[in-house]
């Protein structure tokens, strides 16, 4: 199910069933399960050399959009990242795909941090996305 989320939102771009088990041996594997299927999945992952980490393939199903799903998941995440000690979180995204930049900008609290290179394979623009955690979260 995490894997058919994840290639719905970014094609054969993002993770797979044959990478999926290494994200799970790290702990970093959050899912959002409404009536035994799994309708919101994201990868955190701590970086090595500071207290930050990288939220990678937070994605939706399809089916579940505009539902508050990925708001749940998102604050959830969230406070999970404060109780680890992770300071702040950075993601990628396209800046031209205005549901996404709504959720992370808008939502969620989200800054550009900077513009980075195109897509190496689609050509999109991208941004680094950063959001700093607060100490402690209520």
């Amino acid at each position: 199910m995490i894997a058919e989320i994840d290639r719905q939102a970014f094609g054969e771009d993002g993770i797979s069933v044959f990478n999926l088990s290494q994200f799970c041996r790290a702990d970093g594997v959050f899912c959002l399960i409404d009536k035994q299927e799994v309708t919101a999945e994201a990868i955190l992952l701590k970086n090595l050399h500071d207290s930050g980490a990288v939220l990678f393939a937070f994605a939706v199903k399809q089916s579940s959009h505009r539902k508050g799903h990925g708001t749940l998941l998102m604050r959830h995440i969230i406070n999970a990242a404060a109780t680890a000690g992770i300071t702040y979180i950075e993601l990628t995204m396209n800046p031209e795909n205005q549901p996404a930049r709504n959720f992370y900008v808008k939502t969620n609290g989200f800054q550009k941090k900077e513009e980075l290179l195109p897509h190496p394979h689609k050509k999109e623009p991208r941004w680094l996305m950063r959001l700093e955690i607060p100490a402690r979260i209520i």
